[in-house]
C-alpha cells in the first residue's frame, strides 16, 4: 500500500477516534431516575433510555477498540493486511471501513 494513503487512512482514523472520544464523553451522564418518581410508566421509560444509551456506549467502545488496532497496525507496518488469510484489503474497502480487520472475502464467509 502506498505511503499516501496510509497517512490519509492514518488522519482518518485519528478524527473518527477523538470524534467517538467526544460522544463518549457525552454519554457519561447517564440519565438518573428511579427514587423521584412513582409512576411505573416513567420507571419504565426512563429504564429503557439507560439501556438504549449503554448499547450506543457498547457500540462505541468496540469501534474504539477496532480503531486502535487500525492504528497500531500503522505503526507496525502491517495495516491493511486481512487477519484471516493475510492477503491485502482493497482500498476500497478500507476508503469505507478503515478500521476493517478483514478482506472482502473473509468478511463474507464471517
Amino acid at each position: 500500500m502506498l505511503k499516501k494513503n496510509i497517512e490519509q487512512f492514518n488522519k482518518k482514523l485519528e478524527k473518527e477516534k477523538m470524534e467517538i472520544r467526544e460522544e463518549l464523553e457525552k454519554h457519561k451522564k447517564m440519565p438518573r431516575f428511579g427514587s423521584e418518581t412513582t409512576d411505573p410508566d416513567q420507571e419504565t421509560d426512563e429504564s429503557e433510555e439507560y439501556g438504549n444509551q449503554l448499547s450506543v456506549v457498547q457500540t462505541y467502545k468496540e469501534r474504539l477498540a477496532d480503531i486502535d488496532s487500525a492504528l497500531k497496525k500503522i505503526k507496525n507496518g502491517k495495516y491493511g493486511v486481512c487477519e484471516k488469510c493475510k492477503k491485502e484489503i482493497s482500498l476500497k474497502l478500507l476508503k469505507i471501513d478503515p478500521e476493517s480487520r478483514m478482506c472482502q472475502e473473509c468478511k463474507k464467509k464471517a
